[in-house]
């Protein structure tokens, strides 16, 4: 029997109704767990005090069967995923599951409080999928969650004007536009006690849910191992971008507002309009306490199911009022971006942003990256997009930071293939669905073997931005930019993190703050280089080396066994070490390569040589063996008349040229 979780009703109090699961089939093992992190500073660290990185994908709405979750979760680990980010789980709308009750894993019937049984059963399974691959959920108390009239029985009354009211500013606001009302959706937990409650009750429901198929609640497993309270959102944004409700919730705002305000003793005024910069202050105040309230009742659900995961209020940067009140109570912190890949093209890059929220003493995960969003944007950035999992992998491990999130492995599962890869894999750009994207997937593994060892060495010379009282302003420019900034630049050559105190009287007069870096912009562990004149990021480390941008026939900057044969095309090509060894000696390396022509397609350039390997002697020879393309058959004719693995003959120098053919990813052996 499947279970079907359910509330009822008993006077004024809400009581969870008895969970029916189905025992576990005999011929299906239960997963072993995965280990259980702590925090130690800015690390997730494991048993033994070693840090953990986090690469991971985004997977939105999706529900597979689950033989089809099964290979996805194998073929994810295989790219180095080790984390996923259930996302839009709870919202309403069938266009990316079709043939499901409500696209939802609830049913949106009479309400948002009933799971779909088949819904959760797939959500089960495949999370169970995740735990027996190595992968870690970060969990969401909101996951896009619509509200419905309904739901106004959370919180029964005798006042049948008070319940008509609420039930028709539900209506109401389920009537706005997608595009007006998700703000409104994740702030009205923090205003209105009926959605508060409603969320609480999800919460708890979920945690104390025992999945099935691991044998274990979501509260008590480790695989369970962030838990954001709501996304990307926060009540002093909300406001200063002029974001009203429907009636009902208006007025509780209001009300709320202005005791407050008369608390404090000022005069209310416009909420929306505040008189002068006292007033500013006081509802920066306001906003904050609503949203640290909820923050702190949700934290209090949640460990009350026993769930030990890294609480965050939101992610992405909201102001340095926002920051602060994370510095207090989150146990980790989170920022998104859509950037632009091509991080050579100045001192400014999407890194500048993403560095607005890291704390200091506080595990940092970069929740959402792409590409910018946006028809025009991804047309003019596609070419370019595989700079960007080399450049995070190496500046995320500069500035030490815990995990970086793709947005978005898939959107639904239209085009998720039996065997967990894309029915329609090409080499275009698709931010929504990076399974679709051949060409990233190229350089996931690579790139992600760089960020999860830690094969790019963190800052030698980290920084602390240190930013004082006042943290209130009353526009949007003055939130997003934040009070103190360093200049753009630094973000490629020290770690950088805020902390909230005095500021130390050397802090305006240091460099990052009065003078711009020159180029090129050389990290201080020497490792990564970014030339804005060459348009070139390379990558030195012992065990990994790599190049990113437009080849102009000279030699690369730092690489000493990565040299690129090619001129004028963009280029993206990524060495890696596979058994913990310095390039100069190791045995087994996996290759990713991009190379576009001119007119921005696949080439078989820039050729590839490989100097200053381990020597083949004796009866050992260096073998290689193709892994990307997925469709290889006629690859491999092309490298060794149909043999699985092709040996490499080595140059006078001792040096490896690699196939003058299009080939994407490849391993290279020295065996006999």
């Amino acid at each position: 029997m499947k279970f079907l979780p359910r509330y009822r009703l008993i006077g004024s109090s809400i009581c969870l109704a008895v969970f029916l699961v189905s025992p576990l089939k005999a011929e299906t093992p239960v997963p072993p767990g995965l280990p259980p992190l702590t925090i130690h500073g800015e690390d997730f660290v494991d048993a033994s005090g070693h840090p953990v990185k986090f690469w991971g994908v985004n997977v939105v709405a999706l529900y597979p069967d689950h033989a089809t979750a099964d290979a996805l979760a194998a073929n994810l680990a295989s790219l180095q995923i080790n984390l996923v980010r259930p996302h839009h789980i709870l919202r309403l709308g069938k266009d990316w599951n079709p043939t499901m009750i409500s696209g939802s894993l609830l049913t949106y019937q009479k309400d948002s409080r009933e799971f779909d049984p088949d819904a959760l059963d797939r959500f089960d399974y495949l999370n169970s999928a995740y735990r027996r691959n190595g992968i870690y959920l970060a969990f969401s108390a909101h996951w896009s969650r619509t509200f419905t009239p309904g739901d106004v029985d959370i919180l029964p009354t005798a006042d049948q004007k008070d319940h008509d009211a609420w039930v028709a500013s539900m209506t109401e606001l389920n009537g706005w536009d997608w595009k007006k009302v998700g703000d409104n959706y994740k702030n009205l937990p923090a205003i209105d006690e009926r959605c508060a409650l409603l969320m609480e009750e999800f919460n708890k429901k979920l945690l104390t849910h025992v999945n099935p198929y691991t044998g274990t609640s979501y509260a008590s497993d480790p695989q369970v191992l962030t838990y954001e309270v709501v996304n990307e959102a926060s009540l002093e944004y909300s406001i200063i971008c002029n974001n009203h409700f429907p009636d009902y919730f208006q007025a509780e705002l209001v009300a709320k507002w202005n005791a407050f305000a008369t608390a404090a003793g000022i005069a209310p005024g416009d909420l929306y309009k505040p008189a002068d910069q006292k007033t500013k202050e006081i509802r920066a105040q306001f906003l904050r306490k609503l949203d640290q309230d909820y923050f702190e009742r949700i934290k209090a659900v949640i460990r009350g199911t026993g769930c030990k995961a890294a609480v965050t209020y939101s992610n992405l940067f909201r102001g340095d009022n926002a920051s602060e009140m994370e510095a207090q109570d989150a146990d980790q912190i989170e920022n998104h971006d859509y950037m632009d890949p091509l991080v050579v093209g100045g001192l400014d890059d999407g890194f500048t942003w993403l560095t607005k929220n890291a704390l200091v003493e506080k595990p940092y995960f970069i929740g959402e990256l792409n590409q910018a969003e946006g028809d025009a944007n991804i047309a003019r950035q596609a070419p370019t997009r595989t700079m960007l999992p080399l450049a995070v992998s190496a500046y995320g491990s500069l500035q030490n930071w815990t995990g970086v999130v793709w947005f978005a492995w898939t959107h639904g599962g239209k085009t998720l293939g039996e065997d967990g890869w894309s029915i329609d894999e090409a080499r275009s750009a698709s931010e929504g669905r990076m399974l679709d994207d051949g060409m990233m997937i190229d350089h996931m593994r690579t790139t992600g073997l760089i960020f999860r060892r830690g094969l790019v060495k963190k800052s030698n010379a980290p920084v602390t931005l240190w930013v004082d009282e006042p943290v209130a302003v009353g526009d949007y420019a003055g939130l997003m930019r934040g009070k103190y900034n360093y200049l753009p630049g630094w973000q490629d050559i020290h770690e950088f993190r805020k902390a909230f105190g005095p500021v130390p009287a050397d802090q305006p007069k240091a460099p990052w703050m009065t003078q711009s870096p020159t180029n090129p912009l050389v990290s201080d562990t020497g490792e990564i280089i970014k030339d804005i004149d060459r348009k070139q990021l390379t990558v030195t480390a012992p065990e990994a080396e790599a190049f990113s941008g437009f080849l102009d026939g000279k030699p690369l900057a730092g690489p000493k066994h990565l040299i690129l044969e090619g001129d004028k095309n963009f280029a993206t090509v990524v060495v890696v070490a596979d058994d913990n060894m310095n390039l100069e000696v190791s045995s087994h390396l996996i290759i990713s390569r991009t190379g576009l022509d001119a007119s921005n397609a696949d080439s078989a350039m820039p050729v590839v040589h490989l100097a200053g390997l381990k020597p083949a002697s004796g009866d050992l020879h260096w073998y290689l063996e193709l892994t990307r393309p997925r469709a290889t058959a006629a690859m491999v004719k092309a490298f060794g008349g149909g043999q699985a693995a092709l040996q490499l003959k080595p140059a006078a120098d001792g040096s490896l040229e690699l196939p003058r053919v299009d080939w994407h990813e490849c391993e290279l052996y020295l065996r006999k």
